[in-house]
Order: structure tokens, then C-alpha cells, then sequence
């Protein structure tokens, strides 16, 4: 039987068995609320976590280890990094030079926890995606006699790992080449390093504004607001008549336009020819996150200056590997010193990460062909139930025609369905056989409160709720990552839930 398709209790590693997961399972709401809360009897059982929000046990193991190594007191903060590149960025930003640990090439800040920014250096941390690797963290483990043995898994045996998956993406895209395909640490360092490229490149010019087309990733909002000169939203990103007002009105101090295709978790799309064509008109940028659309469901590089694509999702398809990508559209003004641009921000990944990234997105294609089947069996049954009052994909009104006009196949369907149900979450949530935690992507499908776990500090107050509702986030929402399991099996765990 299908180990995922049965109950998996609170705090395991999703994918099952797997050091380096970057999902983890909550199976009931309690213990979502009670993630969320950090309650002790639910934080202790957490085997694993989404990475840019809970430390990887072998990261965590090693910051202990140098701990003692070095005798650091209780009153220093170590907050781990990748690599010096990423200390580099850490110390321009803050216009400091912080003390550090170094080991094996990887780096732990040393901050005293009284220190008045500390929350905020872990902040920026967080929305970069900066953060060391679990494998770098395994290796100096084992080479320092911690650990005894590493996981054993399938990788990339052949020399020029990174040029397979550039040659991937750049296919994929329609990049030209693959120097114009930028590999990085993580999918929210390639969303750092494209906006930190887009503001570059407008250097002393008026336009410093940065129009957020669209909700989009909350660490992709957060890094508009925080670092941006100055910043406005447009959630209704399927109104292209209303963007073009603002664009219009605007343009002499908008420099880049960000927008994902389709956004989370609603699935709308822009309608992104004519975006394009208004910010080519207006010499705006136009930045793409293309992570949930895919580039072989969707014709995106032609349409944006820049494309992003968290690689961790379906490009991995494993749930194992934090990587990211920026893709440059090579007719697009800002290619001629784009690499000047984007390096300055880009932490590269380690070297197992990618080789075990180049493994598995051999398979990218195939698993995207699949996912799509599966996602038009499930939207299908889900249209039909009684259990479901609103269903959101990129065939929902609004979305349809902007979605079939950058369709690469008549079968092209991104693999991300959100529902809201007749009643509360939990009521069809706990006994729903499916895995259940953060992220998306992976080949088998994953279930995900959305809003509690993006939004929570808005969740569990009523004059937030409302302001989620008002955006369009109902709290209820449960969002479905499509897998690749005979759909059968899929139907039916939701049937069983009740749905």
C-alpha cells in the first residue's frame, strides 16, 4: 500500500525517511495551531520543517556541535549561512561587519541575543533564503566524526551537474543559451537577487517604485515592502484594465512590475502578454515567478525580462533540495550586464544539492505531463462535489483566457488546486489520508492549510480574518499540490474524507 496515502503522524519528514525534506507533516489542525503557537507537545515531535522556518536537524546539530567545539556562551546567538558570499550580503545589507564562525566554508553569525536587531538579521535571513544547506551541514558532520555515515541517494554521477540542470531550464524556457539561466541557493535568493537587479539597474532614476501585480509568496512580499524604496499592490491581477491605469498614471516612477503566473494560493493569472507589451511601452521591468505555472506548461520567458522559478518544487518533484533559478529573457533590455547585475545577491548552490537536483529534474517534463492529467481528473470530481462551495485554479473566471493564451499544449495544466468546503477546514482536513504540510511540488500530493501557515498572526484574530477575506484569503482554504499517484488513489482519499 502506498505509505502516503495512510495517516502519518504529527512532525514527520515529508518526503518520508528523508534528512534533507523541506516539508513535514500536520495531520490535524491542532496540531497546525499548535505548530503555529510552538506549543511544546507538538515542536518536540518535529522531526523536519520547511527550512527557511525551522532549522534542519543536521543544520541544528551542527550549530550545536560548533557550539561546544568553541565554547561559545549561552548569551551568542549563531545564526548558520551558506557560505561567505552569503556573509557578504548579510553585512551590506546591515552596513556592518558581523562577527562569524567559520567551518568548512560555511558560516554562523555570532550575535549576542540582546542585540536590538537580531530579529530582523533573522528576518533577512529568512526572506533571502541564505541559509546553509542540510547536505554541507551533513558533510562537515561527518568529516568532523559527529556522524558516521550520510544518506544514501540517487544523484547525478556524471561530471557538469549544473550545466544538466541549466540545460534543463534553458530548454524549457527558451533562454537561447544557458548563461542566461542563474542557478541559486534557494527560489527566495533568486527572488532576492532579481529584485536587488531590477533596483540596480534603475540606479538614480525616478523610478524606484515597485508594483506588486497580484498576493503573491509571502517572503516575496515581504521583500518588496521591506526593502524596496517604495512599493504599492494591485490584487486584482486578472483586471488588466485596472493595471494599465496604474501603469499609465504612474510609469515615470514604477521601475519593475513583480507578479507570479499563476499567484498563490488563488491561481489567477494576469493576463501577461498585454502586461508586458504595457511595461515594454513604459520601460518598466516585468518579473515573473513562474514556479506554480512551470515553464512546460506555460509560454512565460517571452513575456517578462526576468522569470524565477523555485526549484525545490516541481522541478525537483522530490521534496529534498533547496534551489532556486533566475531565467533572463536575452531580448530583454536589461540582459546586456544582467550578470552584473544578479551576482552581487546570488548565493550559489552547494555541490550535492545540485547534483541531486540534476538527477531528478531529468524527469521534470514527464512529471509536469503527469500532474496536469491528474489536476484535470481531480478539478473535475471536485467540481462535482457538494462538499465544495469554491474552487479556485487557472480555470476559474477571470483566469481562463489569460491562462490559454500562454498555454504551450492543449493538456498544460499547473498542478495547484485550492478549495474551500461547505464547512470548516477541519472538518474534512483531519481525516483526509492524503500528506498534509508545507510547500508543493512533489510527486505525491500535498495537502496544505494555506492561509494558517502563511498568515497565521491574521488567522487567530477576527479583524484579521476579516482582512484576509477582503483580500480574496478565505482562513478556511485548503490548498492541494497535485502528485503524480494513479489519480484514483487521490480521488479516492478525498472521497473517504467525506469530500
Amino acid at each position: 500500500m502506498n505509505p502516503y496515502l495512510q495517516p502519518i503522524p504529527v512532525g514527520v519528514p515529508l518526503p518520508l525517511n528523508n534528512l534533507h525534506a523541506v516539508s513535514v507533516s500536520l495531520p490535524t489542525m491542532a496540531g497546525v495551531i499548535g505548530y503555529e503557537e510552538n506549543e511544546y507537545d507538538v515542536i518536540r515531535q518535529m522531526q523536519s520543517g520547511y527550512p527557511r522556518f525551522f532549522m534542519n536537524k543536521l543544520v541544528e546539530q551542527l550549530a550545536l556541535y560548533l557550539r561546544k567545539k568553541n565554547q561559545i556562551p549561552d548569551e551568542i546567538e549563531t545564526l548558520p549561512l551558506m557560505s561567505y558570499k552569503a556573509l557578504e550580503i548579510v553585512n551590506r545589507h546591515f552596513n556592518t561587519s558581523f562577527n562569524f564562525l567559520e567551518e568548512g566554508g560555511c558560516i554562523f553569525l555570532l550575535i549576542g541575543r540582546d542585540y536590538t536587531r537580531l530579529q530582523e538579521i533573522r528576518d533577512f535571513i529568512r526572506h533571502t533564503g541564505i541559509l546553509l544547506s542540510s547536505r554541507k551541514a551533513e558533510d562537515i558532520l561527518f568529516e568532523e566524526g559527529v556522524i558516521y555515515k550520510k544518506q544514501i541517494e540517487a544523484v547525478f554521477e556524471q561530471t557538469g551537474a549544473a550545466n544538466a540542470i541549466k540545460a534543463n531550464l534553458c530548454n524549457a524556457y527558451g533562454a537561447g543559451s544557458i548563461s542566461n539561466v542563474f542557478l541559486c541557493s534557494s527560489g527566495m535568493n533568486a527572488v532576492y537577487a532579481a529584485f536587488e537587479a531590477v533596483i540596480r539597474f534603475n540606479g538614480n532614476t525616478e523610478q524606484q517604485t515597485i508594483l506588486q501585480a497580484g498576493m503573491l509568496y509571502l517572503d516575496t512580499m515581504e521583500i518588496i515592502r521591506k526593502y524596496s524604496h517604495e512599493s504599492f499592490i494591485i490584487t486584482q491581477v486578472t483586471d488588466i484594465d485596472l493595471l494599465e491605469k496604474r501603469i499609465v498614471t504612474d510609469h515615470r516612477t514604477i521601475g519593475a512590475v513583480f507578479t507570479e503566473i499563476p499567484n498563490n494560493p488563488l491561481l489567477e493569472c494576469p493576463d501577461l502578454p498585454r502586461l508586458y507589451e504595457l511595461c515594454r511601452k513604459y520601460g518598466i521591468l516585468l518579473v515573473v515567478d513562474s514556479t506554480i505555472g512551470t515553464a512546460y506548461n506555460l509560454n512565460i520567458l517571452p513575456w517578462c525580462d526576468l522569470a524565477i522559478e523555485s526549484l525545490t518544487k516541481f522541478a525537483c518533484g522530490q521534496g529534498d533540495v533547496l534551489m532556486g533559478a533566475v531565467m533572463v529573457n536575452p531580448a530583454s533590455r536589461i540582459s546586456g550586464n544582467v550578470e552584473e547585475l544578479l551576482s552581487p545577491n546570488i548565493v550559489d548552490p552547494y555541490s550535492r544539492d545540485i547534483s541531486r537536483l540534476a538527477r531528478s529534474i531529468g524527469g521534470y517534463e514527464e512529471r509536469v505531463r503527469k500532474v496536469s492529467a491528474n489536476t484535470k481528473s481531480i478539478l473535475g470530481y471536485l467540481e462535482k462535489s457538494p462538499a465544495v462551495n469554491e474552487l479556485y485554479s487557472v480555470l476559474s473566471p477571470g483566469s481562463t483566457e489569460n491562462f490559454l493564451k500562454i498555454r504551450k499544449h492543449p493538456d498544460a495544466l499547473p498542478g495547484l488546486i485550492s478549495v474551500v468546503f461547505d464547512k470548516k477546514l477541519s472538518c474534512y482536513y483531519d481525516k483526509l489520508n492524503l500528506p498534509k504540510g508545507p510547500s508543493l511540488g512533489t510527486e505525491f500530493t500535498l495537502a496544505m492549510p494555506y492561509v494558517y501557515l502563511a498568515h497565521y498572526d491574521k488567522v487567530k484574530t477576527s479583524e484579521g480574518r476579516a482582512e484576509l477575506m477582503q483580500k480574496g484569503l478565505n482562513p478556511e482554504l485548503l490548498r492541494i499540490s497535485v502528485g503524480i499517484e494513479p489519480v484514483e488513489e487521490i480521488i479516492g482519499a478525498l472521497k473517504a474524507a467525506g469530500i
